[in-house]
């Protein structure tokens, strides 16, 4: 399959496809005598379409789900920006705190909650997770800090089918995701 060879620092090289992996692929890798080997699962993506307001999820090519959702709002600048990210770890629970970003948990856009389903996809803070709270603007606006809201149902079916380099593409929002957080292979 045809890829190509990227320094993330100068010791570190990685190496991606052109494409997403496809479906049940075995794949075998010799550098310079150092083997390994894997095999693909399903091919799962989801696209977070900031026009829609929808994610929709293609497994092996075909739709299988479409979710109402929200994404970053305009407000303080947290557009969920364009671009490839995927999955890099999941918690059933986990507390996100605003503070850990510079926004006083005290403030008006500040927060300290406890999150269900929640689906790390990139190493800047965004996630797709169970939003209660936003199902009434899901399908309509962006009213997140970045991350992916879905409703309780739709992020437990997320959390439970998507796993590790699953991809999921936001569109038609705004700028690309280009942070050097060490998961913006897709953009390289």
């Amino acid at each position: 399959m045809p890829g190509k060879f990227y320094w993330m620092s100068p010791t570190q090289v990685r190496w991606r496809p052109f494409e997403f992996w496809p479906a049940n692929t075995a794949v075998n890798i010799d550098a310079a005598g150092t083997k390994s080997s894997f095999r693909t699962g399903d091919s799962l993506v989801a696209t977070a379409d900031d026009a829609t307001h929808q994610m929709t999820i293609t497994r092996n090519g075909v739709v299988q789900k479409t979710f109402p959702m929200s994404m970053g709002m305009v407000s303080g600048g947290h557009q969920t920006s364009n671009g490839t990210y995927y999955v890099l770890e999941k918690f059933a629970t986990v507390v996100m705190d605003s503070s850990t970003y510079g926004v006083p948990v005290n403030s008006a856009q500040g927060y300290k909650l406890t999150v269900s389903d929640a689906v790390r996809i990139d190493n800047s803070g965004n996630f797709v997770h169970s939003a209660p709270w936003s199902v009434a603007d899901q399908g309509k606006r962006n009213v997140t800090h970045g991350c992916i809201n879905l409703s309780p149902a739709n992020a437990k079916w997320f959390y439970d089918n998507f796993g590790s380099g699953d991809p999921v593409v936001v569109k038609n929002s705004v700028g690309t995701y280009n942070k050097n957080d060490g998961a913006q292979d897709w953009q390289i």
